[in-house]
């Protein structure tokens, strides 16, 4: 399978890149190449040097893959990215529908709920664990363009039959972040509106390899799933956490066993058969 990765110089894609490497045929695509990132992607493939905005470069980023890998946005909050996350992936829709590329998985973040970067107030959850029939709430502009992304996904899978899983991804974790867990003790209340919800890089890329190809259910749709560790970053276990800081939800926390995740993973396990491999704690 040939695949494009969008974004190919941030830190996420070096590790689905580097997974996929091993038995498929890259292309990377983004604005800077991987060598001016300073990630250290180890991977041979071509690159493209080209911008998402604009809808030619999406063009020749397309042309002769099998299969989409779309990482490529702004990764916070800033002026421009609603701008730039939501045209690019309705520009690299546009291209994939005329290249008859009918497959693409698509980097989106569990700030589709409305829990990041909260303007209102801190949110509340109606029960625990978070699945996807969760109603969303968003607020900021980066978990506003990612629930947009995946609305457009699911237009073109009803539209053009181009399937997609929307991965809803945790706070990715690398070398970095796992030895930042160790350098000091772990404040759980300065982490308390994430729910201490993080996924291993490792697990990121498997969630991309099994989502690339897995045979999926009904008609072509946009496949919405959160993918986190099968655990939490916290110390405490998850029972105790949620009747410390979300009370409210004790009893609905009362099924969660030892460090149990806030967010479900059962949807992912269950269409592509994503099971979190990796935890702080190994």
């Amino acid at each position: 399978m040939r695949v494009l990765i969008t974004g190919a110089s941030g830190y996420v894609p070096k590790y689905v890149a580097e997974d996929l490497a091993v038995d498929h045929e890259l292309v990377l695509f983004s604005r800077r190449s991987p060598e001016e990132s300073g990630h250290g992607l180890a991977v041979q493939a071509p690159f493209m040097r080209g911008d998402l905005a604009a809808l030619d470069d999406c063009r020749r980023a397309v042309e002769g893959v099998d299969a989409i890998a779309h990482i490529g946005a702004n990764n916070w909050i800033a002026a421009d990215t609603f701008y730039n996350n939501t045209l690019g992936t309705y520009n690299l829709l546009e291209a994939a529908r005329e290249a008859g590329v009918r497959r693409v998985v698509f980097a989106s973040s569990n700030c589709v709920l409305g829990h990041c970067a909260r303007i209102s107030g801190p949110f509340m959850p109606e029960y625990l664990p978070i699945d996807e029939r969760h109603p969303s709430a968003v607020e900021d502009n980066y978990g506003l363009s990612k629930i947009v992304n995946e609305e457009t996904l699911a237009a073109y899978a009803r539209a053009y039959a181009i399937t997609s899983v929307a991965l809803r991804l945790a706070c990715c974790w690398g070398p970095a972040e796992h030895s930042w867990r160790f350098e000091k003790p772990f404040d759980a209340a300065s982490h308390a509106g994430g729910f201490w919800a993080y996924i291993d890089m490792r697990d990121v890329a498997l969630a991309f390899r099994r989502a690339l190809h897995a045979e999926l259910p009904g008609p072509p749709d946009c496949h919405a799933c959160y993918i986190s560790a099968a655990d939490t970053m916290a110390d405490e276990p998850s029972a105790d956490l949620v009747a410390r800081f979300y009370p409210h939800l004790r009893d609905s926390a009362a099924e969660l066993q030892g460090h149990e995740s806030l967010f479900s993973w059962r949807k992912a396990h269950q269409l592509f058969g994503y099971t979190p491999q990796y935890s702080w704690r190994d």
